[in-house]
């Protein structure tokens, strides 16, 4: 058991690493892009007919995995936890944040099954380049797996949290 939580802590690392450097590297394409395409309005030197695919691409990709990302830490913004505040009953706390991570799942998961079939279904390319829109949409199912996998995960933590406290820890 000990060496499966090992290659799984590895395998989140590596999985982190690549989304941050995806996410950074698709912001810095769309930044050349875009300031580019402000240059070549003053001088107007070439025209960049095909900078809308590539931005459109890039965007997606920006948007999608790095929600992906931010879901994989926990860094996505909420509310706060004012509802585990109000309920003092430990037992009741930890019921509240199980079917939080229930219907977070729940929501991946729809996100994940609509999203692969618009990806699947689609059969329209790009005007300039010629690339199948799939490969645009490519990116919400990949980025909803990736968050379908880490609500899995946090479902099992918390429902392990309730059925098996740990002695002395405050329930979460």
């Amino acid at each position: 058991m000990k060496n499966l939580v090992v290659a799984l802590g590895k395998i989140d690392r590596v999985l982190t690493t690549i989304i941050k450097y995806m996410t950074v590297t698709l912001f810095v394409v769309l930044t050349a892009i875009i300031t580019a395409n402000i240059l070549l309005r003053i001088f107007p030197i070439t025209s960049l007919h095909w900078m809308d695919e590539i931005v459109e691409m890039c965007f997606a990709g920006l948007v999608f995995y790095g929600a992906a990302g931010v879901w994989m830490v926990k860094g996505h913004f909420s509310v706060g936890d004012w509802i585990g505040k109000i309920v003092k009953n430990p037992g009741a706390r930890a019921v509240y944040r199980l079917l939080v991570e229930l219907l977070s799942l729940v929501f991946v998961v729809v996100l994940f099954k609509y999203s692969l079939e618009l990806t699947m279904r689609s059969r329209e390319v790009s005007a300039v380049f010629q690339i199948p829109k799939r490969v645009f949409y490519s990116c919400i199912p990949v980025s909803a797996l990736i968050m379908v996998i880490y609500s899995a995960i946090n479902v099992v933590v918390r429902a392990v949290e309730l059925v098996r406290p740990t002695p002395g820890a405050p329930r979460a």
